[in-house]
This record gives structure tokens, C-alpha cells and sequence, in this order.
């Protein structure tokens, strides 16, 4: 059984290795089957008590199963008595399992070749190893017969079948490869810049803080949360974006003729509506693209227009009301942070959307289509809010929940967001929120992203101290203290911190 294990856990080395090269690894592949299949009555209430962690450990669970696979199939083939259809069986059923029920499930998410080119590939190691690992641990072990030539045999042909089948299909991967533009290495530039974004600058005296927020979040740290284990692979060359539906004049555009239309820069947060009170699913970056409303305005939208559809090339769909997509700010964006949008955040374009949380932001936009009633979308169909409106929110970044003081101030500081409507407004309480205190705001880098501020803070003594912060929005509404988990409408709550501070 250990000598099946071990076989196993090397084969599923070499297929994440190859999973480097662009290929979706077995174990993503079946994960993802078995997120698409399962029914929102039991991935929701998971993903409320898992958070992050539910994609984690569900690639964990499909790891540990693929292990177990293989300890069964090594006790099978280390047994005078069992047939060898038997073994090969076993030992190829997760293999086959992870390619056939990608097919099956997430026909959109995982590309055919390179999903079987991991799969086969690392079937051929899994029983190239145990024909080869197998007889030399019996042979070391007084309480094991040695295996049968015949069954030897048979694992070797059959994993070189396997191998052969990974090998015939690896051209296919490599044009594949070509097609995709390097899933969104190309250099991408607008060619055409309407307007720059203005942003303003930063406080110097912010930026110095030890542990603050960057206002600008790199593309590597930027979150990531998707209903997707394997991230769709984009044949640049074959992509469209169909504008289609409730229009009079429909059309579709090519990369390169995105890239030719007018666009605009724009500074965005997004924050994710799993997002806890004080978490970290919330980032800022700066986008370039072409407003959604050009390209409605082109294909001459019908006055029975009411939801704008999106569609990914993975099959996720989400909506938005017909005026919020001609809103100046929503974008079809294909730059962030002065590079092409990297596979994770959309590539080779997606939808920027203001005000409303980052599930309606669809990511590797396909299609986009005028419909003449109120479309529900994936996250919608689950319970999740239709509306999304981004509730007004605080962090506390800083200090730590540890502090050695000196005596004089500290520097309380962190984010706070409200969507569009902006941020007028933070104040800090010591003392349970019977009183406030106002915070000093740094600007706005823009009308659409967080703001980072700032409070100098003299502890009365040493000792446990709870810092509760607060928001006001541009429209004068300070946000709830009712706390509430985010499902179904965003997370609500004043954001807290427990300090312990230590006189020195």
C-alpha cells in the first residue's frame, strides 16, 4: 500500500510540474468538476465557513483521494490473487475520472489537450513506477509474494500507452500555446488615449507608515477570488467580444480592434462581497479601457433594453441594469497597473463596473448582450445579491495588537471605501464607541477607490484597549455598527481592533 501511495504522490509531482507549463493540474481539473456540479444548498453554506480556505481543501481532499487510489491499487497488485484488469483499473480510474468529468462538467474552464496531456502523463508515471518500484519492495519484504511478470507487464504497457497518448498530444498544446498571445504576457497598450486618469498625489507622511496600506495594489497582490479552480485558457487569435442582443446593430471585435477604439484610464477599487469587516479582499489598481457606454452607443441599443448580460469564456454570467452600463465609468478594461491584464484578473479583457461588488466585475469577458428582462446570474441563482451596492467600510492596518509605547502619540491608520459615493468621513473610539474621534484623510486618488487615513492617538495608560472605527460616505451616511455576515448583501459592522500597549 505505501509503495502505491508513494507511486502515486510522484505522479501527481510530474503533473504539477507540468501544470507550470500552462496545463491544468489533475487534481484542479476534478476539483473544478465537482465545484460545477455541486448545488448552491451545499457550496454556499461552505464557502460561508470556509472562506478562501473551501478551494484549498477541496484540492486537498481530491490530492488525499488520489493517494488513497493509489495505496489500494499497489495492495491490489501486490496480490497473487487479484487480476490484472483489476489494477489497471484502480490505478487508472482517477486519471480518467479528473479528464472525463472536466469534459463532462466544466466543458468551458478546461481546455481538452492540455487537461489530457496532464492526465496521461501522469498516469504513465503512476504505473510506470509501481511496475518498476513494486517488485523490488516485495523483494526486500519475507511477507510478500512477488507480483506476476504478466501483471508487470501489463502496468508497463499500458503506462507507455498513456505516455504515448501525453506525447502525440503535446503539438496540439504547443499551438494552443501560440494562439493564446502567452495567456496575457503580450505587450498591450491603448492607441488611443481619451483621457489619462488624475490622480492625486500621495501623503508622503502616509506612505512612510510601517504596515500601511500602498494606495496602488500590485497585479501579484491584488485578491483573487473566482469560481474557478483552473483559470479559462484565451486563444487570443480566436477571441471575439460579441456586443449582440436587444440591439439594432450587433457586431463583434477582434483584440486588435479593441485596442484600436478610444479608451480611458481609471483608478478602481474592487472589493470582493465575501469580504469580511477588516479583511483583506478589497485591492486598487489603475485600468485601461473602453466604456461599455461607446460600445452600446455603436450597436444602437433598443428602447425595450433592460439588463446588460455578461458572459465569460468560462460560462459565468452576471448582470447590470441598462443605465448602470452606460454609466461613464464602467469599463470593458484591458490594461491594470500599465500591463496587460494577467490570466487571473481577466485576460485578455473584463468588465469594470462601479459601486457594486467584484462578482459582477465578470473576468475574461466573451459577450456582452442587451436583454429585455431581469437576467440572474451565477452568484444571483445561489442567493447572493442582484444589486450588489458596495456598503461603506473601514480597516484598521495599523498598529499591531501589540504596542510598546513610549508615551507620546501612535499612528492609528488604515483604508475606508464606499463604492462611488466616496468617503467624507473616519473617526476612531477608545473607548467602547461612547466617543469619537476624527481621523485625518489623505485624498482620493479618485471618485471610484479607497481612502487611506490616519489618527494620532495617546493611549491614558498601559493595558488592553479596543480601537472601533467608523465611516461617513460622500452622501453624509455613516455605516452600521449591526454587524452582519456577507451573505447575501456584503458584510456590515464597525471594523475593530484589540491592542495590548506596553509603557516602555
Amino acid at each position: 500500500m505505501l509503495v502505491g501511495a508513494l507511486a502515486m504522490f510522484f505522479a501527481l509531482d510530474v503533473a504539477f510540474l507540468l501544470s507550470m507549463a500552462g496545463m491544468p493540474f489533475v487534481a484542479d481539473s476534478l476539483g473544478q468538476a465537482i465545484i460545477d456540479v455541486l448545488p448552491g444548498w451545499i457550496s454556499i453554506p461552505l464557502i460561508e465557513a470556509l472562506h478562501q480556505w473551501a478551494k484549498i481543501l477541496l484540492v486537498v481532499g481530491v490530492v488525499a483521494l488520489f493517494l488513497i487510489d493509489g495505496a489500494a491499487t499497489g495492495f491490489l497488485a501486490a496480490s497473487p490473487r487479484r487480476r490484472t484488469a483489476a489494477v489497471l483499473g484502480l490505478g487508472l480510474l482517477p486519471w480518467v475520472a479528473a479528464f472525463v468529468l472536466a469534459r463532462v462538467f466544466s466543458p468551458l474552464r478546461i481546455e481538452p489537450v492540455t487537461s489530457l496531456i496532464d492526465a496521461a502523463a501522469g498516469a504513465a508515471v503512476f504505473l510506470g513506477a509501481l511496475a518498476f518500484i513494486l517488485p523490488s519492495a516485495e523483494a526486500g519484504s519475507a511477507d510478500l509474494e512477488p507480483a506476476s511478470p504478466r501483471r508487470r507487464r501489463a502496468l508497463l504497457t499500458t503506462a507507455t500507452i498513456a505516455a504515448a497518448v501525453a506525447v502525440v498530444s503535446l503539438p496540439l498544446s504547443r499551438i494552443a500555446a501560440v494562439g493564446s498571445g502567452g495567456l496575457g504576457n503580450v505587450t498591450t497598450t491603448a492607441r488611443r488615449l481619451r483621457a489619462r486618469a488624475d490622480i492625486a498625489p500621495a501623503d508622503p507622511a502616509v506612505d512612510a507608515l510601517p504596515g500601511i496600506t500602498p494606495r496602488i495594489t500590485a497585479n501579484e497582490d491584488h485578491y483573487v477570488v473566482d469560481t474557478t479552480l483552473v483559470k479559462p485558457r484565451v486563444l487570443i487569435d480566436e477571441w471575439r467580444l460579441d456586443i449582440i442582443g436587444e440591439v439594432q446593430a450587433p457586431f463583434s471585435l477582434t483584440y486588435d480592434q479593441l485596442l484600436d477604439l478610444e479608451a480611458v484610464e481609471q483608478m478602481h477599487t474592487l472589493e470582493c462581497i465575501s469580504n469580511y469587516v477588516g479583511g483583506d479582499l478589497i485591492s486598487t489598481a489603475l485600468w485601461t479601457g473602453v466604456p461599455l457606454r461607446d460600445l452600446l452607443g455603436r450597436a444602437q441599443v433598443k428602447s425595450n433594453a433592460y439588463d446588460v448580460v455578461f458572459t465569460s469564456v468560462d460560462g459565468y454570467t452576471d448582470s447590470i441594469p441598462i443605465a448602470k452600463a452606460i454609466e461613464e465609468r464602467t469599463l470593458v478594461a484591458y490594461v491594470m497597473n500599465g500591463k496587460t491584464v494577467p490570466q487571473d484578473h481577466g485576460y485578455p479583457a473584463r468588465m469594470l463596473v462601479p459601486n457594486i461588488y467584484g462578482m459582477k466585475n465578470v473576468k475574461w469577458i466573451r459577450s456582452i448582450e442587451v436583454v429585455n428582462y431581469d437576467f440572474i446570474g451565477y452568484w444571483q441563482r445561489q442567493g447572493w445579491s442582484d444589486s450588489a451596492p458596495v456598503n461603506t467600510n473601514t480597516r484598521i492596518d495599523l498598529p499591531g495588537r501589540n504596542v510598546r509605547w513610549d508615551g507620546g502619540a501612535i499612528t492609528v491608520a488604515g483604508i475606508a471605501f464606499a463604492g462611488a459615493r466616496g468617503i467624507s468621513k473616519v473617526e476612531l473610539s477608545t473607548d467602547g464607541a461612547k466617543s469619537w474621534g476624527q481621523a485625518t484623510l489623505e485624498a482620493a486618488m479618485g471618485p471610484l477607490t479607497w481612502r487611506r487615513w490616519t489618527y494620532a492617538w495617546t493611549p491614558t495608560g498601559a493595558g488592553p484597549v479596543k480601537l472601533v472605527v467608523r465611516s461617513t460616505d460622500g452622501t453624509g451616511n455613516t455605516e452600521t455598527p449591526v454587524g452582519r455576515d456577507p451573505y447575501p448583501d456584503g458584510a456590515t459592522g464597525f471594523a475593530s481592533r484589540d491592542v495590548n500597549v506596553t509603557r516602555v
